[in-house]
């Protein structure tokens, strides 16, 4: 198990050590770790700007 931190929330999560996402922050430092309340708080305003259509002027 590896121990992580979120880069938004700052709450520490343990992963597993043999998964994809462990390897590349291992190897990786600029790459960073996303809990799964805040990936979903971010994939919201998504959603909701893809689906919205703008009328510019």
């Amino acid at each position: 198990m590896i121990k992580v931190q979120c880069i938004i929330c700052d709450t520490t999560v343990f992963i597993d050590e043999n998964t994809l996402e462990a390897k590349r922050l291992r190897n990786d430092p600029m790459h960073t770790f996303m809990c799964d309340e805040c990936k979903s708080r971010l994939d919201r305003p998504k959603q909701r700007h893809q689906y919205t259509t703008f009328n510019h002027r």
